[in-house]
């Protein structure tokens, strides 16, 4: 896996009942205004979903990721396929928002 911080904490998150999945509830909980996080699978179809998203994202000035495959992030949160994941706590946001920095900065 890329990371495995942030598939730790995305399993972390699904325990812990502060994620969710797929393409309606992560819109439906946007709607809500109850995501922190919404991350996208590198291999979304850009023409659709990740456009939507990212536009829906930009609008709600909620932050975004792309980061790992569909299957990679499924793995990490016990599913068979998922493209796009939103995450409702603050504070699991922020920890996986980080785990990506330090991926690509070396933890500076």
């Amino acid at each position: 896996m890329k990371n495995d911080r942030f598939h730790s904490l995305l399993g972390i998150s699904k325990k812990a009942g502060k994620l969710v999945s797929g393409n309606y509830s992560v819109e439906k909980y946007m709607k809500l205004k109850k995501l922190y996080l919404v991350i996208l699978a590198t291999d979304v179809s850009k023409k659709n979903t990740f456009k939507k998203f990212v536009r829906m994202c930009e609008e709600n000035k909620i932050p975004y990721l792309v980061h790992s495959t569909k299957e990679s992030l499924a793995k990490a949160i016990g599913r068979e396929i998922v493209g796009v994941i939103g995450i409702t706590d603050e504070g699991l946001a922020n920890e996986l928002l980080d785990a990506t920095k330090e991926e690509n900065y070396g933890g500076e």
